[in-house]
């Protein structure tokens, strides 16, 4: 929540906490429903001015970031730069999967420089996916990231994905 600038004992993180099943601490383990009920409360107050969907996609992108900064994501993520957005893409269901215990995600190369991927069974909002997308592959080194997502299912996404 670092990367959002919440306080940790702020009126705001006292929010999130109540939203993620807590009550004096954020539990350890957050049901999905609670997640994504707290995906749109940052949206809703971190990024206000902006239409909910870009707010999710911009809670994506400073959660990715914020991620990284810490101690766990800069082991994990830290070769993303070397990885380079093909093998990212590739990997992406893998890496998705690894923070993830619901659902399936697949990737299918379509062109040079162009993949889908379609998650199944994922039961929060496609732009906040988007958003790590893009800060996953701006990561990378891609500079202009290019996707679009269509929900084909309650719980059914699929992103196209090109730079």
């Amino acid at each position: 929540m670092r990367s959002l600038e919440i306080q940790e004992r702020s009126a705001e993180m006292k929010e999130i906490i109540r939203l993620s099943g807590g009550t004096d601490y954020a539990p350890s383990e957050i049901a999905v429903e609670h997640f994504a009920e707290v995906l749109h409360y940052l949206a809703r107050t971190r990024f206000a001015s902006l239409h909910p969907s870009e707010g999710l996609f911009r809670v994506g992108a400073c959660l990715f970031e914020g991620y990284r900064k810490t101690l766990l994501g800069q082991i994990q993520l830290a070769a993303l730069h070397l990885l380079g957005p093909d093998r990212l893409m590739r990997k992406a269901p893998e890496f998705v999967g690894r923070s993830s215990n619901f659902g399936t995600r697949t990737v299918e190369q379509l062109g040079p420089n162009h993949y889908r991927m379609d998650f199944r069974g994922v039961p929060l909002p496609g732009d906040y996916y988007n958003g790590i997308l893009h800060a996953a592959l701006r990561a990378t080194g891609v500079s202009s990231p290019q996707s679009t997502w269509e929900q084909v299912g309650p719980e059914d996404m699929t992103f196209d994905v090109r730079w």
